[in-house]
């Protein structure tokens, strides 16, 4: 067996199936909004999710450390990379819109919510972690 036959084989390829049906219900949601078609995109994307979910649970589909590992490593850096650009964006807009160069929008006060609420997230997930070492 070579290593490419290895690579797409059994487990592999139903993980590699779930995470494309993740990948196919998210583009699906993206481009029904672009086009305007707002509940259609919610009705694709919950309905792809079934599948996916029920995929994941027929199909046997597992992961094992090393995906737990690239996970973890992904998401340490997608952490990072928002709070460092948050840490920039968000000062340097509240001191504009203080000088008066900037209105804030309902666009970007909902950017900026959902930034906020993403890091109270993970604080509080963080901190559940540690309670349960």
């Amino acid at each position: 067996m070579t290593t490419t036959h290895a690579i797409h084989d059994g487990p592999t390829r139903n993980r590699l199936a779930y995470v494309a049906v993740w990948a196919t219900a998210t583009l699906a949601y993206v481009a029904l909004l672009t086009l305007g078609r707002e509940i259609a995109a919610a009705g694709a994307f919950v309905l792809l999710a079934a599948v996916a979910v029920g995929y994941r649970r027929f199909a046997g589909v597992r992961f094992d450390e090393r995906d737990t590992d690239v996970l973890e490593t992904a998401s340490g850096y997608t952490i990072r990379v928002l709070g460092l650009t948050s840490a920039v964006v968000f000062p340097a807009l509240v001191l504009a819109s203080g000088l008066g160069y900037f209105t804030w929008t309902a666009f970007a006060a909902g950017v900026a919510t959902t930034v906020a609420a993403v890091f109270l997230l993970w604080v509080a997930a963080v901190a559940v972690v540690r309670a349960g070492r």
